[in-house]
This record gives structure tokens, C-alpha cells and sequence, in this order.
């Protein structure tokens, strides 16, 4: 358990936070150069609904394990075989260089400026870290409105907790034992024995006898190898079996899907985020999400906010917004098949519905493609020109 959490801290909240800060410090130079938003030859106008710095934090708490695998899916496409110290280096490396170019936004990154309370959409700074600042409000609230601030906020504090208690002492002991994450899991093995990512028409692993004809989507997959460079990077164990961080992304996607949903519920309302969650769960295909493996809600995460950042992509025309929409859809693309065809709609959707001349649209779409193309969609790519025909079809 100790390395599990080790793992988790490190890739989940660590990396993630890394890569908020580095978010937060793009939004504040961008709302600072006002004069070249005014310029003719300016793209953006920036005019619109800014993202909030919270909304960035939040969001970023899904990017950590996906950008480590994007970084990983480079590496293995490059350099094949080398030993695991190299790739942890390296993804280190650019999680420490990130920290440096933005470590002055640390404190700007739990700055409050967002809307302070439900119902009140004013963009006024509370001058306090956002966590200090809900705190700070809670207390500085008249008695009755204090009391129903605590109890509120303490029974979402207790529900999560019941939950943690349950999940990590009873559904995360099940191994893996459904189809889809098998095939996800024994990819990821393989990637990890091989050290290399590979294009070809079948995959076949000789050590266990795995084989599999058609095109995986390689991020997933890369979650497991990450996991087992880790395993022997830190407690020098080659066990093949020891997949705990594996197993926990599916629930810890899920949290962050209903944390999503509670913060844009709990904008216009203190309890529609409560019935929100309860919507949500009337689902069994939800439910399922935090007691079985699968790749659900990974793949769901990243196309919600693909379509969260086309909403403020086409409403605020900040540069920022139309990065992280190309950044959303590319990740969604590398998850799952499905992903590219969101990543097809956003695209069109952006181009068809921004307020631009007919020139400027297609430039701004093309940048938009190449974004994508970074951030996951190259995996088509290569997989057409390298992989098995039409592979890159492949449900999986």
C-alpha cells in the first residue's frame, strides 16, 4: 500500500498541481496583454468569460497521469530498449522544468477568482487562496448561515471518506479480471517487457502467449507500463502483478468527474450539486465506475472538458481556452476510438460556429488539428501509415 500511494501522490497530485501551475501562470500572462488583444492582427480577442483559476486547478488534477503517458508514448516511440531509469529521468526532467518556468504562480494557482458563492457571478478576487478563502467565508458568516456551511461541507467530507474507507480496504484488493482492462493491462505489459512502442499488424507478446489483432489506443495501456517503471524505479521489484495504480484510475476519474459537475452546479445553486451526484448515480453504468477496472471514466473525463473548453473556445476567445480545447480533444482521442470522432465534431464545431472570416476560421482550425495531432491524435497517423490496415479503426 505505501508503494501505491507513493505512486499516486507523486503522478496523480504532484504532476497534476505542476501542470495547474503552469495553466494558471499561461491565464495570467494572457488576461496581462491587453494591449495585443486589441491588435487587428490578433486572433483572439479574449472579450468573454475568462476560466477561472480554480476551474484550471481543478481540471489539471486529470492531466497528470495522461501527460506522463504522453511523454512515455514519445519516449517508447523513439527510443526502444533502454533501461528504466532513462524514461523516469526524463519525464522528471520535464515535470522539474515546468515547475521552474512557472513557480511564481504557485500562489496564484489557490487564488480565489472565480465566482465567490453560489449565485453570485461577479469576477471579484478574494485576495486569500481559494481553500483559505471557502474557510474564511464559512466563518465569517452569520451563526445560522455558519452552521449550515459546516454541516454541509461535513457531510461531503464524510461521504468521501466512507467511501476511501470501503474502496481502498475492499474493492481495490479484486484483481483484474474483465475482458477490456485485461487486454488494456497485458498491452501495458508488454510496452513495459519491450520497452518500445511498436506499429504492426497484430501484437504478440511470446512470454505469456497474449495476442491481439487491431490498433489499442496506446494511453491507457501506457498507465501500466508507468506503473511498472515506477515498481522498479523505486522498491526495485520486477513483479508484473503489483498494478494497485492500475486499478485506481477508474475511481479517481470518476471523483473527478463528479467534482467537476459539483463545482459548475454548485456555481448556481448550494444543493443542485447534490442532486447532480444523485443524477448521476441513478445510472448503473456510472455505479460501476467505482467497483470494477475499465477505462470509462478516463475517456469520459477528457471529453467533458473538450467540450467545457469549446463552450469557452467560441463564448471568450482566450487563447488559453482554444489551447486546452486542442489539448482535451487530443487526449481524448488517445484514450479511446470514440475520442476521435469527438475530436472531429469539436474541430467542426469550431470552425463553423466561431465569429471570424472565412480565412481566419480555417487557419485557427488548422492550428486547432495540429494541437490535437500532439496530444494523442499522431497515434492515428502512424497507426494508418504503420499499423495493421484499417487498424486504427479498431473499437479498442
Amino acid at each position: 500500500m505505501g508503494l501505491f500511494i507513493i505512486k499516486f501522490i507523486l503522478t496523480n497530485i504532484l504532476f497534476s498541481l505542476i501542470i495547474g501551475c503552469v495553466l494558471v501562470k499561461l491565464n495570467t500572462r494572457n488576461r496581462a496583454n491587453i494591449p495585443d488583444r486589441q491588435s487587428k492582427f490578433n486572433w483572439f480577442a479574449g472579450t468573454g468569460e475568462k476560466v477561472p483559476n480554480l476551474e484550471l486547478m481543478l481540471c489539471s488534477l486529470g492531466l497528470g497521469p495522461v501527460f506522463t503517458v504522453l511523454i512515455l508514448y514519445y519516449l517508447l516511440l523513439v527510443f526502444h530498449g533502454l533501461p528504466n531509469y532513462f524514461y523516469l529521468a526524463v519525464v522528471f526532467l520535464v515535470y522539474l522544468a515546468l515547475l521552474v518556468w512557472s513557480r511564481k504562480s504557485v500562489l496564484l494557482a489557490v487564488r480565489h477568482d472565480g465566482p465567490p458563492s453560489p449565485g453570485d457571478h461577479e469576477n471579484k478576487p478574494l485576495g486569500v487562496p481559494s481553500c483559505l478563502g471557502a474557510l474564511v467565508a464559512i466563518f465569517k458568516a452569520g451563526k445560522g448561515k455558519r452552521w449550515k456551511n459546516l454541516l454541509y461541507f461535513s457531510f461531503l467530507v464524510v461521504l468521501v471518506a466512507v467511501f476511501l474507507y470501503i474502496y481502498l480496504g475492499s474493492i481495490l484488493q479484486v484483481p483484474i479480471a474483465d475482458h477490456d482492462i485485461l487486454v488494456y493491462g497485458n498491452i501495458g505489459k508488454l510496452y513495459y517487457m519491450e520497452k518500445a512502442v511498436r506499429y504492426s499488424e497484430n501484437i504478440y507478446n511470446s512470454f505469456d502467449g497474449f495476442f491481439f489483432i487491431g490498433s489499442p489506443k496506446p494511453s491507457f495501456s501506457l498507465l501500466l507500463t508507468w506503473e511498472m517503471m515506477m515498481n522498479r524505479g523505486f522498491a526495485g521489484t520486477n513483479d508484473l502483478t503489483f498494478d494497485m495504480y492500475f486499478r485506481s484510475i477508474s475511481a479517481y476519474y470518476g471523483l473527478l468527474i463528479i467534482s467537476v459537475v459539483f463545482y459548475w452546479l454548485y456555481r448556481k445553486n448550494r444543493y443542485l450539486p447534490l442532486l447532480g451526484i444523485v443524477v448521476l448515480f441513478s445510472g448503473f453504468q456510472f455505479f460501476q465506475v467505482f467497483v470494477t477496472y475499465h477505462l470509462d471514466s478516463y475517456r469520459l473525463f477528457f471529453l467533458i472538458l473538450s467540450w467545457v473548453f469549446l463552450a469557452y473556445s467560441l463564448r471568450s476567445k482566450e487563447p488559453l481556452a482554444f489551447f486546452l480545447l486542442g489539448v482535451f480533444s487530443g487526449f481524448t482521442a488517445f484514450t479511446h476510438l470514440i475520442g476521435v470522432l469527438v475530436a472531429l465534431v469539436n474541430g467542426l464545431a469550431f470552425f463553423l460556429f466561431q465569429e471570424a472570416c472565412f480565412k481566419e476560421r480555417v487557419l485557427k482550425t488548422l492550428a486547432l488539428s495540429l494541437i490535437i495531432l500532439l496530444f494523442g491524435g499522431v497515434h492515428y497517423v502512424l497507426e494508418a501509415m504503420l499499423g495493421a490496415r484499417f487498424g486504427f479503426l479498431t473499437y479498442f
